[in-house]
């Protein structure tokens, strides 16, 4: 029996183990590959960002996103490989506004990754799309302007109690145009001690501060700019309140003692058309910044057409790279009151005619107007302890810097004085300036006024090497200057002070030196492209310091996290970057109105 059931049973058991065998071979076939995301789509658009939203894929252990810029063609970009996780969502940041967006997507388990789904698109809002805010109030707790808003400053707005006011990029903040002073008021945003202002814009998004009048109407001094007030030292005594109208001209700005001072960061910003009055000589600047400390960030800053200086430091250490004034009211760089902050890449562009304010306007232009006026101490000595010899002393860095003046015949003339003048060091100031330009001052490319400023040049706290004077009226103070019977008229930049610092000069036209910068005297059309690169022929494409004196290299550690570094070049442009990727293409402008 057991014999008859085992010659009975035998095909069934080998049909049985080779369906086995047969499963088990199974195991080693290929996985079907995973399928792209389905029903993806964008949700929540923004004026910089968009977020896509898809259905999770069954065991995807990431996503692939690629991104292609318009309606059609174009080449795809990968903005997310392998994009961490299994959800469902993804924000695609730093866009540009009012923008079409083509997206595909690919899943990923494990090694695998499939194919690219069908495409879908999404565009950005426009700036602004949601209206404007109506800014009436102080801001005391913790508040951020989003790019979907225009925010219209009404009046002096203060950023206090030791609030963050965050600017997102592509934000524009309007100040109202102002026609006498009082009609409507004077507005501007001033932060105070311990508040910060985090206004962080891209290349392609910029954060802009401008007058609320209508394109092609706005003027010089239709709002105030932006002021920051912070806590560290300067050489100032007793009380001293920030210049300009009410309530700016109430707000004591030093005493401060915290040079490492934070008081928030400014990077791709144009403030244009500042410089408003609430009476006559009380202007305020583009961007005044009050004994601010080395924590604070300021790059790739543009200060357009205002009606007083640009960039304006009252002491402090601050330090600065990427900065661009173009056509400003009085002077372009303006530092006093014990500043030693570090600067590279400064362009400075003056041309003609000079700027009107709006009719009613009771600001006024300067007469005294110069490319960087550089003070030890204020207007008059007795503001500091011991006069144009108080300490700390205004000691700054400037470095890589090209100062184009307008040319004859467009500022007031001020022979042997204080205005038209690439570099106008006073009131015992002292300072390095290498690697730079000076071009087209109808006056002097430099001049160093008052014996303690002559003392800081004998001490060598005073030094100006590898730089380019080109088209000037004069490049350095007459000889004899120094010696004249008037004390006050004494002036000090003689070039036999400064031998063996490679200083040299040029009788070139200016706008043949650089690739595209205009004429003298003539006017820069609106939205003009300019470009600041020494032509091939130019000296100004050599001659730099590359290695810094130990004195300039000991003041220049710390430098935006590094060392402030030596160029081979002079001036704010290198010559091997093209003009699409130079440090101010993509987010400045030029224009008059």
């Amino acid at each position: 029996m057991l014999t008859n059931f085992v010659r009975r049973s035998a095909p069934a058991l080998l049909l049985a183990a080779s369906a086995l065998l047969s499963a088990c071979s199974g195991d080693d076939d290929p996985v079907a590959p995973p399928a792209p995301p389905a029903s993806a789509s964008i949700a929540s658009p923004a004026v910089t960002s968009l977020t896509l939203n898809w259905a999770p894929v069954a065991g995807a252990t990431g996503y692939v996103i690629r991104r292609t810029q318009g309606a059609g063609g174009g080449t795809p970009t990968t903005v997310a490989n392998t994009l961490a996780g299994t959800a469902g969502t993804f924000t695609d940041v730093g866009l540009s506004p009012n923008t079409t967006y083509r997206y595909q997507l690919a899943t990923v388990r494990g090694t695998e990754t499939s194919a690219f789904g069908a495409e879908f698109s999404g565009a950005t809002l426009a700036p602004g799309s949601a209206g404007s805010i109506d800014v009436t109030t102080d801001v005391t707790t913790n508040t951020t302007w989003t790019a979907d808003r225009v925010y219209r400053l009404t009046r002096i707005v203060s950023v206090g109690n030791g609030a963050v006011l965050t600017i997102q990029p592509g934000t524009r903040i309007t100040g109202a145009a102002v026609a006498d002073g009082t009609n409507p008021p004077v507005s501007a945003l001033i932060v105070l001690k311990g508040a910060r202002l985090v206004a962080e814009g891209t290349r392609s998004n910029p954060i802009v501060m401008t007058s609320a009048a209508a394109a092609g109407s706005a003027a010089p001094g239709d709002w105030g700019g932006v002021v920051l007030v912070g806590n560290a030292t300067s050489n100032r005594t007793g009380r001293t309140v920030v210049e300009g109208p009410t309530p700016a001209d109430t707000i004591s700005w030093n005493g401060g003692a915290l040079d490492g001072d934070n008081s928030g960061s400014l990077n791709f910003v144009r403030i244009e058309f500042a410089g408003a009055a609430g009476a006559l000589n009380v202007e305020l600047n583009c961007l005044s910044m009050y004994a601010i400390g080395r924590g604070t960030t300021i790059q790739n800053v543009q200060c357009l057409r205002g009606l007083d200086d640009s960039f304006e430091w009252f002491g402090g250490t601050v330090d600065g790279r990427n900065l661009i004034s173009y056509e400003a009211g009085d002077d372009h760089f303006d530092a006093a009151e014990g500043y030693r902050g570090r600067n590279q890449f400064l362009i400075a562009v003056q041309t003609g005619p000079r700027l009107s304010p709006r009719p009613g306007n009771v600001g006024a232009l300067s007469a005294e107007q110069s490319g960087f006026e550089v003070d030890g101490c204020g207007a008059t000595a007795g503001t500091c302890a011991a006069g144009f010899n108080s300490t700390p002393f205004t000691t700054p860095v400037f470095a890589n810097f090209t100062i184009i003046g307008p040319g004859p015949g467009v500022l007031p003339a001020r022979p042997n004085r204080d205005g038209g003048l690439g570099a106008n060091i006073r009131r015992g100031a002292g300072g390095a300036w290498i690697n730079g330009i000076i071009a087209r001052w109808p006056e002097s490319a430099m001049s160093v006024f008052n014996q303690e400023t002559a003392d800081r040049v004998t001490a060598d706290s005073l030094d100006v090497r590898n730089v380019f004077f080109v088209d000037n009226a004069r490049n350095s103070d007459e000889v004899g200057a120094d010696v004249t019977g008037d004390a006050n008229a004494r002036r000090f930049f003689q070039q036999a002070r400064f031998t063996g610092r490679s200083i040299d000069s040029a009788t070139t036209a200016t706008d043949a030196v650089f690739t595209s910068v205009p004429a003298a005297s003539v006017p820069i059309a609106n939205n003009a492209t300019l470009d600041f690169t020494p032509v091939a022929a130019s000296p100004a494409r050599t001659g730099g310091l590359t290695t810094l004196t130990a004195r300039i290299a000991a003041r220049a550690t710390g430098f935006f996290g590094g060392t402030l570094a030596g160029t081979a070049y002079r001036g704010a442009a290198d010559p091997a970057v093209p003009l699409a990727t130079q440090w101010w293409t993509g987010w400045t402008s030029y224009r008059r109105n």
